[in-house]
């Protein structure tokens, strides 16, 4: 097992790196946080609406999101082409397929996490023809983001034969990478390990 040192000598003086940890850690299980601003890259007028509302001292309870409170879904502009039942038969990547600009990602097979999603990022993913990944993290309601979306996503299935069942799960690439991309760390699972 080979792991990056603490501490390493280069020609330029010495390199220091953190200590890696054997878990995963939420902020708030590192630091207090008053306000949460998410996103990857937070979008300019959620800052902006964040240091105005600090500005004016008009301040939500300590630990609120600064974002909407509804799913991307709600906001997608590509939520009228979906189905009022949605369907799905096979798992399509998006790299390998192409996807018209206004068809909804799901509807179409391309795992999107707009579904277990908070609004807020300006569809920045979905205008440049990309699924969400789910970089908001999930509503207030929402405990786990990743289960969320699975336990959705595994309903959408078209069969009900075991084989093409199982075909179908093991047709999404890296699930626990793609469902938990952001939210590895506050998971049920992650929770679970603590305890243990």
């Amino acid at each position: 097992k080979i792991l990056p040192q603490e501490l390493t000598q280069v020609p330029e003086g010495e390199l220091v790196l953190p200590e890696i940890s054997e878990a995963v850690r939420t902020l708030d299980q590192v630091i207090d946080v008053d306000y949460y601003l998410p996103g990857c890259a937070p979008p300019p007028n959620l800052i902006m609406d964040a240091v105005s509302a600090i500005l004016s001292g008009n301040l939500p309870e300590k630990g609120t999101v600064l974002a909407p409170d509804k799913s991307l879904c709600d906001t997608c502009p590509r939520k009228d082409s979906k189905p009022d039942k949605l369907k799905i038969s096979d798992v399509k990547r998006i790299s390998m397929t192409e996807i018209p600009e206004d068809k909804c990602f799901l509807a179409e097979g391309v795992v999107c996490l707009g579904p277990a999603t908070r609004s807020g990022c300006g569809e920045r993913c979905i205008n440049a023809n990309m699924p969400c990944r789910g970089c908001f993290g999930p509503t207030k309601a929402v405990k786990d983001q990743g289960a969320k979306f699975l336990s959705g996503f595994s309903s959408l299935y078209d069969s009900e034969d075991e084989t093409a069942i199982g075909n179908f799960a093991d047709s999404v690439i890296d699930p626990a990478g793609l469902f938990y991309m952001f939210s590895l760390a506050s998971s049920l699972k992650a929770k679970f390990h603590d305890r243990s």
